[in-house]
Order: C-alpha cells, then structure tokens, then sequence
C-alpha cells in the first residue's frame, strides 16, 4: 500500500502512526526482559562450572552447544568431562562480568562481554584470569539457553 492512498485520509494514517507508537514500547520492553535473561543465564552458568554442576550446565545449554576454547571447538560432553576433572580440586571460582552488548533477534540472541576470574585452590594461592567472550543463545521453548561460547583469553600486557 502506498502513501498515496492516504493522501486527503488523515485518519488511516494517523491510524498507522498510533499503531506505530503503541508496539513500539512493547517491544522495547521485552527486548529489556530478554536482555537481563541473557545477562542472567551467562551469570548463573558461570556458577554452574564455579561448583561443578555438571548437570545444570548441560540443562542451560542447546543439544548443540559448542565452545570455542583456546583455539579447539569442544562439545558439550567433552566440556563436561574437563568440569568434572576439576571437581576433585576443590578449587573455588569467583566472577565478575561486565557486559558490553546485548543483542536479540526474536529467538536468537548474543552477549559479548568481558569476564575476569579467580581461581583461589585449597592452599590459599590464587590465579586470576581475564577472557572476551561471546555467547549466542536461543529461545527454546520460551526459555533462553547456550547455543554457542567463544572465549579469547586476554594477556597480560607488559
């Protein structure tokens, strides 16, 4: 339908322009929702692999999951497997995140963001670590989960 047909209408236009506006903000709004789920599902992943339930990160993860690691793509079960080799540790893991971008498209979304994290074992001694890292997600069945990790260690600069 072209402009032109409302040329001397006012009222279909005016119409099409409320309608506008009025979505408008209900989008907006559940992009903010999807969002902070995003942001929340990467946090409390984190704190799956930080007390090494194995299980809660398979259920936060896509069938197809992959990770992008230090140049090897890893599956799902091989992620496990090397979760589970540090449990016996009894390593204890601390976060902190700060997020540069959220982005959703309808079922499909993606976070990159900076993750900084410290390793403390048993004896006291710690290790901190830095990383840059994406993640894709996807709505599946109304509930946002891990389709795919890509993490860039960040070294330290001299």
């Amino acid at each position: 339908m072209s402009i032109d047909l409302f040329m001397g209408k006012p009222f279909p236009l005016l119409l099409l322009i409320l309608l506008s506006l009025a979505i408008s903000p209900a989008l907006q709004a559940q992009y903010k929702v999807d969002s902070v789920a995003i942001i929340t599902l990467v946090k409390e992943d984190y704190k799956t692999l930080g007390n090494f339930d194995t299980l809660q990160h398979r259920r936060n993860c896509t069938y197809d999951y992959k990770l992008v690691e230090d140049g090897e793509i890893w599956d799902i079960d091989r992620e496990i497997k090397y979760i589970a080799s540090k449990a016996a540790s009894k390593q204890v893991r601390t976060n902190e995140f700060n997020f540069k971008s959220v982005t959703v498209y309808s079922t499909t979304g993606y976070a990159i963001y900076e993750l900084r994290s410290t390793i403390t074992q048993p004896d006291g001694s710690s290790k901190n670590y830095s990383w840059f890292e994406t993640v894709i997600v996807r709505r599946i069945a109304n509930k946002w989960k891990i389709a795919l990790m890509h993490s860039t260690a960040i070294k330290d600069k001299p």
